[in-house]
């Protein structure tokens, strides 16, 4: 399931928020002061929609949503807030308060008859893996560090019935909030490091060292030297990983030289990282560690290889200016936000729902507080535009909603492989970027014998997917039409794409069998042989075993 019923219903809420923001302004008599962020957001996403029409090289109908909903959300909270006099505490106190609760499910699942949400990790949290949940519990730890040192140090109780004991109400007076904060704090840093997450580990570091750096400053060299030994330490203990994640960054940039300015469009990141694959295929490098890519792992470099250069200013300007109006109305908020986008720079927050309203929401509220109008925007035009992008979010929710009522559709269909092709092209207008069901109905299709229209539904899955399986069932479609050049071309792709699997090499030892071109064939049958796949396997060993009859037999 690539949407969930949450994202929709924020669809069908934001209207709601727009229709509150514009009740309040009429109530308070105020007008919409529009700050820097507020414009450089929608030069921004202007940008993004332009980009998303002018030259719509990919399938990016889920991509974009998502990012129009960001965009909404942020505009129907601005207008909701504006001339807000909340303070910051409600919004730390709802972070602590969950972030506990997350840490609370979290040593369920790992202690007592909770279970996790992924069958291989013992906890997740409410989140799929650990990863994402990690991150919830740094910004919790954060935020609850940053408040400690500017919570007033007072009772939370100050009235207390007389009927209680001396004992209690002494006990109750000397209960002050920054106990509860330390409470608080202590809970998710307990459960944080069994997360096994670099990611929010780092992001805490960075964060502790430089709110508490006048207390360490004397011995800094000696404390980073020890971060430095532990950092090292952390990259051999899951190297593979860290790996992994440096050659989908290679990839990504190595396919992003033809069009630095503009990106090579909204959606294509996958396909990016499948051709700068195979450009990086050629030369001398280790790719033991390299697994298709799933997700960027670095928020910034997805912008900048979708969207260009201009797409990484305005990205990089928006977060400037939005966490230095931040850090003046909330330094807890602004530590927590830092931690997160240190964060995203090796992970996916920002593909997830929970940290997109997050970030909104403390953006929002910031840049709602005090006077840093740029223009005023009066009520009347308000409202026009809270209708309009109010609209804009019902229709888009309708269209989510059809998307989502379409993956549930199809997904144990697909699961079980019990669907008529008739139903394939069904669900193929609203599943053309979901490359699971892509490649499910590729292969539906050959089965039935249905090459050409099996290899146009693969080649749309190479435009939303960096799988190399893609390639290889093309390759096999056009070896059964005997089309020989362009299946050896194909398993050659396939290959390129990710040069450590060794199935490309042996359909192209069988191509050459079949062609009869037992030079080629004994070529790649030795190199089949040299070769070391990722993943050693029955059937990896059964490729080898298969190469090696064919040399002994020639």
């Amino acid at each position: 399931m690539r949407w969930s019923q949450s994202e929709v219903w924020v669809f069908y809420g934001i209207p709601a928020i727009f229709l509150l923001g514009f009740v309040m302004l009429v109530r308070n008599r105020q007008k919409f002061h529009c700050t820097l962020t507020d414009i450089i957001a929608v030069v921004w996403f202007v940008y993004y929609v332009s980009r998303t029409w002018i030259g719509s090289e990919w399938p990016c109908r889920m991509e974009f949503l998502r990012t129009a909903q960001l965009f909404l959300m942020y505009v129907s909270l601005r207008v909701a807030l504006q001339g807000t006099k909340k303070p910051a505490w409600g919004l730390i106190g709802c972070i602590l308060v969950f972030g506990c609760y997350e840490a609370w499910l979290g040593i369920s699942q790992m202690y007592i008859d909770e279970t996790s949400r992924h069958r291989l990790y013992a906890l997740t949290g409410n989140f799929l893996n650990p990863g994402p949940y990690s991150a919830y519990l740094m910004i919790g730890v954060v935020v609850g560090l940053v408040a400690l040192k500017e919570v007033a140090d007072k009772a939370m109780i100050s009235a207390i019935p007389k009927f209680m004991s001396i004992k209690v109400t002494e006990c109750l007076k000397a209960i002050t909030w920054k106990h509860l904060i330390i409470t608080a704090v202590t809970i998710m840093a307990m459960v944080l490091p069994a997360t096994m997450s670099r990611a929010a580990y780092l992001g805490v570091t960075i964060v502790v060292l430089l709110i508490y750096r006048d207390k360490y400053w004397r011995y800094r060299y000696i404390v980073w030297g020890a971060i430095v030994l532990v950092g090292i330490a952390f990259y051999f203990f899951k190297q593979g990983s860290a790996d992994g994640r440096l050659i989908i960054w290679k990839a990504a940039l190595a396919s992003l030289k033809e069009m630095p300015w503009f990106g090579i469009g909204i959606g294509g990141f996958y396909n990016a990282f499948a051709e700068g694959m195979s450009k990086l295929s050629v030369y001398d490098m280790d790719f033991s560690s390299a697994g298709v890519a799933d997700y960027a792992y670095n928020i910034l470099l997805k912008i900048v290889t979708e969207q260009g250069a201009i797409g990484g200013i305005l990205a990089i300007s928006l977060t400037a200016v939005a966490l230095m109006n931040l850090s003046r109305n909330s330094k807890s908020l602004f530590w927590g936000l830092v931690s997160l986008l240190v964060f995203a720079m090796f992970s996916y927050p920002f593909d997830l729902l929970p940290y997109k309203v997050i970030a909104v929401l403390i953006i929002a509220w910031s840049e709602s507080i005090g006077d840093k109008r740029l223009f005023e925007i009066g009520r009347i035009k308000v409202c026009l535009l809270s209708c309009f992008l109010g609209f804009a979010s019902w229709q888009s929710g309708k269209i989510a909603s059809e998307s989502y009522q379409s993956d549930w559709d199809s997904f144990m269909p697909i699961t079980l492989n019990s669907y008529s092709i008739e139903d394939g092209y069904k669900w193929l207008p609203m599943e053309n970027d979901n490359n699971d069901f892509l490649l499910s109905f590729g292969k539906k299709l050959r089965e039935a014998g249905r090459y050409n229209d099996s290899n146009a539904i693969l080649h749309q899955g190479t435009l939303c997917s960096a799988d190399p399986v893609f390639y290889r069932i093309m390759g096999n479609n056009h070896k059964d039409m005997k089309n020989y050049d362009l299946a050896e071309l194909a398993y050659y792709k396939a290959f390129a794409v990710m040069p450590n699997r060794l199935s490309p090499l042996y359909q192209l030892m069988m191509l050459y069998q079949e062609c009869g071109d037992n030079m080629k064939k004994k070529a790649m049958a030795r190199r089949i042989i040299e070769m070391k796949p990722k993943i050693d396997s029955h059937t990896t060993e059964k490729m080898k075993e298969k190469a090696r009859e064919f040399l002994r037999q020639h």
